[in-house]
């Protein structure tokens, strides 16, 4: 191999070495920027101060090189651009898109106790149905997300049985407003829960979660500020019921007769509306 040739490899191995090192030092910085910044703007932020760094680097580098040798030293600059512009420049739209209006239910905001403003949909309990006493509100499975088509017909349903159904959606999920990140915890969604059913004041309510929702109910239980309010707790979780995980030895859909204990000890057994394990296709 000529000399020349060789001069020229080890010259492009020594460049690439450098780029890479310089790129990888850069974004180091960047992920360092990106902690101290806590990702503002998306991590635009930190990418762009990054590269501004690198840039100002490459000139002070190049600064006494003919013209195309100072373009060597932003090599590491554009390859470490390349490597993180993907996840720092916003490609979609970045702003909280709630689902359309339902056009079979209103859509009320109440604003909590706690700060959190919530989606709250109303079912009244029809005319022609023995009416229930005692409110029921829903708690809908997520976690941080809207309350389906299919549940709201679930709760059309119940209004046709006689119940007073009251449904919100929980901070986060479909209309409701959003909250900072540190504050989506379980602590959080029972203080909420226990602020709506005091904005609701209609006295002692059954409570039915599905899903992630009958988690946020049994934590629920072990707060005096919602089991002083509770009628009834109903728990219905997802399980198999049909397709082919029906035939899984061990798991058929089944109702629970086990009553919910209270604050009290009292069991919390529903009528009408019973506990079950149930089970989504």
């Amino acid at each position: 191999m000529p000399t020349s040739a060789i001069r020229l490899v080890r010259f492009a191995g020594r460049l690439l070495l450098l780029a890479m090192a310089a790129a990888t030092a850069l974004v180091v910085v960047f992920l360092a920027l990106i902690a101290l910044t806590d990702g503002a703007g998306s991590g635009l932020a930190a990418w762009l101060t990054t590269l501004g760094v690198g840039a100002v680097l490459a000139m002070w580098r190049g600064r006494r090189r003919t013209w195309t040798a100072r373009l060597a030293p932003f090599l590491p600059v554009a390859v470490a651009a390349a490597l993180t512009a993907s996840v720092c420049i916003p490609t979609v739209p970045t702003a909280r898109r709630y689902p359309p209006a339902l056009p079979f239910v209103a859509t009320q905001h109440w604003s909590l106790t706690t700060g959190s403003r919530v989606a709250v949909y109303h079912y009244p309990p029809t005319h022609h149905s023995p009416r229930h006493p005692v409110p029921l509100v829903y708690l809908n499975g997520g976690p941080v997300r809207g309350i389906s088509v299919l549940d709201h017909r679930f709760l059309q349903l119940l209004a046709r049985q006689g119940y007073d159904v009251y449904a919100y959606e929980q901070a986060g999920g479909g209309r409701s407003n959003l909250l900072p990140m540190g504050q989506y915890t379980i602590s959080r969604t029972v203080s909420d829960l226990a602020a709506f059913i005091d904005r609701l004041n209609k006295g002692k309510v059954d409570i039915l979660g599905f899903s992630s929702g009958g988690a946020v109910l049994t934590r629920s239980l072990a707060d005096p500020s919602v089991t002083a309010r509770l009628h009834r707790a109903i728990i219905a979780e997802p399980g198999p019921m049909d397709g082919p995980t029906a035939h899984i030895a061990g798991h058929p859909s089944r109702r629970a007769g086990v009553p919910v204990a209270g604050a009290d000890g009292a069991g919390l057994r529903p009528r009408g509306v019973r506990r079950h394990r149930c089970s989504l296709p």
